[in-house]
């Protein structure tokens, strides 16, 4: 909503409560908030969180050589963007990712693909 319409986050956050307290759109947490029936969105069986899903799209280019050891994974920025997700859902992907050995993050610099030592043995 900041960016298709042009308005601050509080703007937007503002705009969003006053439409659910309307009774125009609802909020399921992890998923995000929707317009129209409840009910629908609230029966549907829960997907993978979107954290996770953005991390196997950083380990299957690792797998596959099209992300090399020691070469840089795609930034925050872009992560958030390709993903249309907040900032702390793509750094908790990275995390995820970190955890597992996967990559290794420089502070300042970025994040990297870790040597295949590294990697999880699954």
């Amino acid at each position: 909503m900041q960016r298709e319409f042009a308005v601050a986050r509080t703007t937007a956050r503002r705009a969003l409560r006053r439409l659910r307290d309307d009774g125009l759109v609802y909020t399921v947490h992890g998923r995000g908030t929707f317009a129209g029936d409840s009910d629908a969105v609230a029966a549907a069986p829960r997907s993978t969180p979107a954290y996770r899903q953005i991390a196997q799209e950083i380990v299957e280019p690792i797998r596959q050589g099209s992300l090399a050891p020691r070469r840089s994974v795609p930034s925050e920025a872009t992560l958030v963007q390709r993903h249309g997700v907040a900032r702390e859902t793509v750094r908790r992907a990275i995390a995820v990712l970190r955890e597992e050995g996967w990559v290794y993050t420089v502070p300042q610099r970025g994040t990297y693909v870790s040597p295949p030592g590294n990697w999880p043995r699954n």
